[in-house]
């Protein structure tokens, strides 16, 4: 047995290499191995950290990792199944260069490269300390109000952080903007850890990480509204008048001690606008009238634009007017069915208390017309300004007629 065993335990070891040989080219044409770098970089975890001890500078980093594997696990891969970390167990402090070390939950595969192949990062204890709050005010109230000294909550904060980091923080300062304001500025801020030349430091953080502030608000007078009147003297030309009055703005603000305020009635006054002899519209600025101890806040400037809207007045005449004939051949006579055409005029009362008959003219137009009946519309002449409201009767039937010669008797 022994003897039979000794002369074909090779053959039997040579059989088994080959169906391995075998087995592996199926796997391999079913399934080809495939390498490769992974499509997406890997975050790097630090591990086996003290507790009073921290690591910076390193914050965000990711590595690539060139792999290989079958098709089907390639196929598979996710981020999730990649871990790559660094192990700081017994790492003394300072800044250092530790090897990167990556691990895949599927397999088989095999990590072929990591790049970079290590990380650099700084390592210290960590350190805490409080520093005081303070809050510093940017921009100024509405006018009329000011910003009283802040309150905070906490007033001071625990900073914590690499040691020689913490150190340099003299400060933690919170900016709040009160500009436009006019009541009290309260919200939560995240306050800013500054070194003594008010540089921002890195690596550190406040405890608790926002304070509550609270800059009141206070009002140095009495602010009131007041509406703008025109004061004017004088009047519009004869026949004038004045159409529309508009004042911007309509309404100021106005601030002052609180007895002055309360003691104007409500209104403030333009200095006089003239109005003596205008025929037309006109657009001015005028100033303000402003009682003593009273300051304007809006508008900034103590003046307002008055527009005013002057426009003719209106009135209505009759007038009956005897009809013009015009082109009647001399041959020829007409005879009208109304000795006068009466019309309804409208125009400025300056025109119009002046207009007679005789200014206006009704022309019937009779050029070559032949004997016949006819109905003619008159055309009306009138002054300028003046509009023609109706002509009454619109159309005037004339007959035209030969004229006949006389018979002379016979001698």
């Amino acid at each position: 047995m022994n003897r039979w065993l000794g002369q074909n335990i090779s053959l039997f070891l040579a059989s088994l290499l080959l169906a391995f040989f075998f087995w592996a080219v199926a796997i391999e044409t079913e399934d080809p191995t495939q390498q490769g770098p992974f499509a997406l970089s890997i975050p790097v975890e630090i591990l086996n950290l003290d507790d009073d001890m921290i690591a910076y500078g390193i914050n965000g980093a990711r590595v690539r990792v060139e792999l290989r594997a079958p098709k089907s696990i390639w196929n598979n891969l996710t981020l999730e199944d990649i871990h790559a970390y660094i192990d700081l167990a017994n790492v003394n402090t300072g800044t250092l260069s530790v090897p990167v070390h990556v691990e895949v939950k599927a397999s088989p595969v095999q990590v072929l490269k990591i790049i970079p192949a290590a990380a650099s990062l700084t390592v210290e204890e960590i350190a805490e300390k409080e520093v005081t709050v303070t809050v510093r005010v940017k921009g100024t109230a509405v006018f009329g109000y000011k910003a009283e000294e802040p309150m905070v909550i906490p007033q001071t904060v625990r900073v914590r952080g690499p040691a020689s980091w913490v150190a340099q923080v003299t400060q933690a300062q919170v900016m709040v903007d009160v500009q436009g304001q006019q009541s009290d500025v309260r919200g939560d801020y995240q306050p800013e850890l500054l070194d003594q030349n008010e540089h921002s430091v890195p690596y550190v953080e406040a405890v608790p990480k926002v304070v509550t502030v609270n800059v009141p608000i206070s009002q140095l007078g009495y602010v009131r509204d007041l509406a703008v009147t025109v004061a004017w003297e004088g009047q519009p030309a004869a026949g004038y008048r004045i159409a529309n009055l508009v004042v911007n703005p309509q309404i100021v603000k106005v601030f002052g001690r609180v007895e002055v305020v309360k003691a104007v009635p409500g209104y403030l006054q333009t200095q006089p606008v003239s109005l003596e002899a205008l025929t037309q519209s006109m657009t001015t600025t005028v100033a303000l009238q402003m009682p003593e101890g009273i300051s304007l806040i809006s508008p900034p400037r103590p003046y307002v634009t008055v527009s005013l809207t002057i426009e003719a007045i209106q009135t209505g005449l009759t007038l009956a007017v005897t009809p013009t004939i015009r082109g009647l051949a001399s041959e020829m006579t007409a005879t009208l069915s109304t000795e006068s055409v009466v019309l309804i005029l409208n125009g400025p009362l300056a025109i119009m208390e002046h207009l007679q008959s005789t200014d206006v003219r009704v022309v019937l137009d009779l050029t070559k017309l032949m004997p016949g009946d006819y109905t003619i519309i008159p055309t009306v002449y009138v002054p300028k300004g003046v509009t023609i409201q109706n002509v009454i009767p619109e159309a005037v039937l004339v007959r035209i007629e030969r004229v006949v010669a006389p018979v002379l008797p016979y001698r």
